[in-house]
């Protein structure tokens, strides 16, 4: 008996066209297989490994936070690199950036700790739509204590796909809208 295709997986097109399936949402993109946040080939980023999220940063020892010690998630990153940089966060006074730059806000517990791991900002812009679909996405699979599926790359290159495909209609209720297709993934995988 076949294996049952991972629930999140988009499926293929009726008429067996095939589609591309989305490789990347704001600072979070697909490399070689791992979702990776941030410029790998930079000074630091983030990856999303079955075990939880890996901190690297170029010339230091790798930073590993396992999925269940944490609490929140979300990203603090701008559209472009300069308004992401430590300096263009502190001229622009951006709301989440700080002298880190782009990174991640998240609560980890035991012992209980705002851990705040930056990345570097890619060359070029990341849309404010997908910042914010990322954003919702990371928090949504965070406070529903199902973390260790970021750690599962097929189950979230369905989920990119999925959320990233999301176009806002009305602005105040998009976020909902976002939560509301999450839940339904998380629910197919339950």
């Amino acid at each position: 008996m076949a294996a049952e295709p991972n629930a999140a997986t988009p499926a293929t097109p009726a008429g067996g066209a095939t589609r591309t399936v989305r490789d990347h949402l704001g600072p979070l993109a697909l490399v070689g297989g791992r979702w990776i946040i941030g410029d790998h080939e930079r000074r630091a980023h983030l990856t999303f490994e079955p075990e939880g999220l890996v901190h690297r940063v170029l010339g230091r020892d790798p930073h590993p936070v396992p999925w269940d010690r944490l609490m929140e998630l979300g990203v603090a990153v701008t559209v472009d690199r300069f308004s992401s940089s430590r300096f263009g966060g502190l001229l622009t006074r951006t709301p989440g950036i700080t002298t880190h730059g782009s990174c991640l806000r998240a609560t980890v517990r035991h012992p209980y700790d705002l851990w705040s791991p930056d990345f570097s900002h890619h060359r070029g812009f990341y849309s404010a739509r997908e910042i914010v679909l990322l954003d919702v996405l990371l928090d949504v699979v965070v406070a529903r204590k199902r973390a260790e599926l970021l750690g599962d790359a097929a189950w979230l290159t369905g989920a990119v796909d999925r959320v990233g495909r999301h176009r806002f209609a009305v602005k105040w209720r998009s976020e909902g809208d976002v939560v509301r297709i999450v839940d339904e993934l998380l629910a197919r995988t339950s």
